[in-house]
């Protein structure tokens, strides 16, 4: 991935401001949620709930860069779960936020694209102009109870955790031995997550999402049952999916641009709408490859009259695909596709492990885009390899041969 030279000095400027406002010697405070939540996530919270997931999953020590995997696994598994500490942890010095978690500029992308769904995952809670650069108190603190029995190899019951979700309520009776032992937690277990959910009740909403409960399943730390079990059944993509056959029948290539992890469709409580910079970008990458693509055959085929061009789907809504569950979200989405694009946010790629030899083409018939290198024009690289690899199939329509 690359970036122009005045974009990464504007980058670093950034950056060392977030830092230097996150380090403020007057620790920054939040008021807890003034009204209980809705029942149901809105449109924006899933598409937050989904990149939790995967998120989640990274700062767990189960997916991303290997190199942080091991750091991520353990930190913070010699911290009592005390949620005190934690918020005093996380409104401190940065040398005290280390102690509770990873300093790892990889999650960056990742952070700052869940934080545009739903500010209040943020650390300032989207009462500040600017987003912190590190999670919510709240979010670290149900890492670091999933840290607690990771390490301990011990598992959580989801379903009933939601069964008796009144128990974490404010005023609430303590809690029965047996239903301690239904969510398999212990009494300082329940205690910590209560704290948790009362400071920030949203929380307990997402532990019901079906990507979060299916990750946390998929990792060992979430009991397998019939909740967990449903859970995977719907944590799918299948209502964006392409139409059953190629959308333009007559052509013989079809594209699909899929989005992934990124900020550019605007969120509400209702629907995820993309913006017009999505459409400029979707368009700027079509255009690139209808033009990459009819100079090669103008080449190859000078005497033609009409050389074919593909076709192209993209969702109008905002996906998690990494090398990890790529083939299944493709299969979902866009099974008749010929090549896949993924279009992801700024800098996300580097929360990810993408192997060039085995995950992209030409291993994959797919390529992970920066949506920053679209926008400075400098794909021609990758637009050469989608036209490379089309180039065949095309011929074969025009030679009037099967492919």
């Amino acid at each position: 991935m690359r970036f122009p030279r005045v974009m990464l000095m504007l980058l670093g400027v950034s950056v060392g401001l977030l830092i230097t406002i996150a380090c403020t010697q007057e620790p920054l405070r939040y008021d807890k949620a003034s009204s209980a939540p809705t029942a149901e996530l809105t449109a924006s919270e899933k598409v937050a709930g989904e990149i939790m997931a995967y998120l989640m999953e990274v700062v767990l020590g189960k997916a991303g860069n290997p190199q942080g995997r091991t750091e991520w696994a353990t930190r913070g598994n010699d911290l009592p779960l005390d949620f005190d500490l934690v918020k005093n942890l996380m409104f401190g010095p940065v040398p005290q936020r280390a102690e509770l978690m990873v300093l790892d500029t990889n999650i960056l992308g990742v952070s700052e694209v869940m934080y545009h769904y739903d500010r209040r995952l943020n650390l300032f809670k989207g009462t500040g102009e600017h987003d912190s650069l590190y999670p919510c108190a709240e979010l670290m603190a149900i890492r670091l109870f999933l840290v607690h029995k990771l390490t301990r190899e011990e598992t959580v019951s989801m379903a009933a955790i939601i069964r008796n979700r009144a128990l974490f309520s404010l005023g609430s009776r303590a809690p029965r031995p047996e239903e301690l032992a239904d969510m398999q937690l212990s009494d300082t277990e329940f205690g910590f997550l209560k704290n948790v959910f009362q400071s920030e009740p949203a929380l307990l909403r997402y532990m019901e999402h079906p990507f979060l409960v299916s990750t946390l399943k998929r990792i060992g730390v979430a009991e397998q049952d019939t909740f967990t079990l449903l859970a995977d059944q719907r944590a799918n993509y299948r209502q964006w999916s392409a139409p059953g056959s190629r959308p333009l029948t007559q052509r013989p290539v079809t594209i699909a641009i899929l989005p992934s992890m990124n900020a550019l469709f605007d969120p509400s409580d209702d629907r995820i709408v993309p913006s017009m910079e999505y459409r400029r970008l979707v368009d700027q990458i079509e255009r690139a490859i209808l033009s990459g693509l009819e100079d090669k055959g103008r080449q190859a085929f000078p005497a033609a009259a009409h050389f074919p061009q593909p076709s192209f789907f993209t969702p109008f809504r905002p996906m998690v695909i990494h090398p990890e569950n790529a083939g299944r979200v493709v299969e979902e989405v866009c099974p008749q596709a010929d090549f896949v694009v993924v279009l992801l946010g700024n800098n996300v790629y580097r929360a990810m492990s993408i192997d060039p030899e085995n995950d992209i083409y030409p291993h994959e018939r797919r390529i992970y885009l920066d949506v920053s290198d679209v926008r400075y024009q400098q794909i021609d690289n990758e637009i050469g390899i989608v036209v490379d690899a089309m180039f065949p199939k095309l011929t074969a329509a025009i030679s009037n041969q099967p492919s």
